[in-house]
């Protein structure tokens, strides 16, 4: 082989094994958009649907969930850094019911079959993901439903906390009532032995003046 064509192969060699990466290819949206309805706690926003399953747990599942994610909350997961709070990875029928008490602001995925010819099914398997208020149930919020066909599995990425409860205005009335009722009596008895001893010396002055 010639010089020059020894040159040629060295450098293609040499850009092939230094160019970037090719980056994995991002999800794919389908023909059919989620909807803030679609679950029975009206999400505040939604996003897919995505072709496929994105609740696999393969690395490009991941990575293209923790973009979705990072797009519904503003944070900056990676595949790798992504918090899966819980996964239900066999359902049917429409009942949606995490083991993880649900509060407030909480972010989940769900991936649905194709569920062709019913009238809402999606049409081809997919995952859309919703997010939504649980409020502050006591206990926290426990079975939804999901109001489309094809439920087949589900996953938490996100809730809250319970936040204490503050009391009604009629109950902040009723504790100063209270209150101040125990400041009277803790008065009142506090009172009570200093007359009981000016009677009792009222008294032996009386009986004294009798003797006398």
């Amino acid at each position: 082989m010639t010089a020059p064509k020894l040159f040629l192969a060295a450098a293609a060699t040499a850009a092939a094994l230094f160019a970037p990466a090719q980056a994995e290819a991002a999800a794919m949206l389908g023909s059919t958009s989620c909807s803030t309805s679609d679950l029975s706690v009206t999400a505040t926003s939604c996003s897919g649907f995505y072709s496929g399953n994105l609740d696999s747990g393969r690395s490009s599942s991941l990575n293209d969930s923790a973009a979705i994610v990072n797009a519904l909350l503003g944070t900056s997961y990676t595949g790798s850094t992504l918090p899966i709070l819980e996964s239900l990875p066999s359902l049917s029928g429409k009942n949606i019911n995490f083991n993880t008490a649900l509060y407030g602001q909480t972010l989940i995925a769900v991936h649905v079959g194709a569920a062709k010819g019913q009238s809402t099914g999606v049409g081809y398997q997919g995952t859309a993901f919703y997010l939504f208020d649980a409020g502050n149930l006591k206990g926290g919020l426990d079975t939804f439903t999901f109001n489309r066909a094809g439920l087949s599995n589900a996953r938490l990425f996100a809730t809250g906390v319970p936040t204490p409860a503050v009391p009604e205005p009629g109950t902040w009335m009723l504790l100063l009532v209270g209150f101040g009722f125990v400041g009277a009596v803790m008065r009142r008895r506090n009172r009570r032995p200093a007359q009981s001893l000016g009677f009792r010396a009222d008294h032996l002055d009386a009986r004294a003046a009798v003797v006398s």
